[in-house]
Formats: C-alpha cells, structure tokens, sequence
C-alpha cells in the first residue's frame, strides 16, 4: 500500500512537471496594444481640443504624424518668457514643412488681448492655443509653469521638461527625443 501511494504521489507530480514546463512564458514584447494615455512617458498624450487665437479649434490627436511641442506657459511667469525664443526658432525652422515638428504653446486662463499684445511686442508668431478655463492645464500637470512635452508623431510623450530651459543646447536636447 505504501508503495502504490508512492508511485501515485510520483506520478502526481511528473504530470505537475511535465504540464508546467510545457506552459509558455508571457512575452511582455509590442503586441500591438495602445500605450495607456497619461501624462508620464511612453504614456500617450491626453487629447484634448482648444482653440486658438484666431478661433480655430485645434485638437492634439489630428497632429498624429508630426512630433509635437506641448508648452504651457502665462505671461506674468518671468521664466515662460525667458525661453520662448527656443520656441520662435523651432516654429521658424518647422512652420513651413508639412510634417516638421508642431509647436503648441498653451496660455493658462489670461485674457486674449493681453496675449495678442504680448506676442506682438515680443514678435512672436508660434500659435498660441488658449486654456480659458485651465483645465487642460490641469490634465496635463501645469500646476507649476512652465512645462513641456515632447509628443513624437505616434502621440507618445518622449520626454518632458519641469521649469525653463536653460539655453537653445538644452532645448534641442528634449527636441532631439521626438526627431
């Protein structure tokens, strides 16, 4: 009886074996799946849709094809304005080719004249998308201006920048990300 009870136990666990190792390991490569949407890298960037000075509705997932630069920024912060001529050059250089990289430079809730103005006196001419309300601001964790994502053309944020930039080098660092 011993015995048969040994023999069982050993077949037992043969089979356990032989069925564990016949199992595949999940292989955690490109299935095809979206990336999940969030605001961290490799992250899809959140879309959303606001307009700009002109009116027209500009919406982030019709841009998929080109890399994006995604800036919030407001007037009355002193480091927003020390970097906008890193974001001028790159419009300048991307305006016009019809899948260069897109500059969104997004104005947290100040009024629309002052920023007309602002861009005027400054001779700005990127595009400027106006966040009224904030909240895609707040989608996008604005809280502290400015920041930046670099979005490349599949819609994936590849890097993002806290605070300024510190020179046209550090600019085309991030830029380089999304190339």
């Amino acid at each position: 009886m011993k015995s048969k009870l040994i023999a069982l136990s050993f077949l037992l666990l043969s089979s356990l074996c032989l069925s564990a190792c016949s199992q595949t390991t999940p292989v955690p490569a490109d299935n095809g799946e979206q990336p999940v949407a969030g605001i961290k890298i490799n992250n899809l960037a959140p879309d959303f849709s606001l307009k700009n000075l002109t009116g027209q509705e500009i919406r982030l997932s019709n841009l998929q094809g080109s890399g994006v630069i995604l800036n919030f920024w407001k007037i009355s912060c002193s480091y927003c304005k020390q970097e906008m001529p890193f974001f001028e050059a790159a419009y300048l250089k991307n305006k016009a080719l019809p899948s260069g990289i897109k500059i969104l430079m997004v104005n947290i809730t100040e009024n629309k004249s002052l920023i007309e103005q602002f861009l005027k006196d400054n001779r700005f001419t990127f595009p400027v998308l106006l966040d009224t309300t904030g909240a895609t601001g707040q989608t996008y964790n604005a809280n502290y201006i400015p920041i930046t994502y670099f979005i490349n053309a599949e819609g994936i944020i590849k890097a993002i920048k806290f605070g300024a930039f510190s020179s046209q080098t550090d600019f085309d660092n991030q830029l380089n990300k999304i190339n």
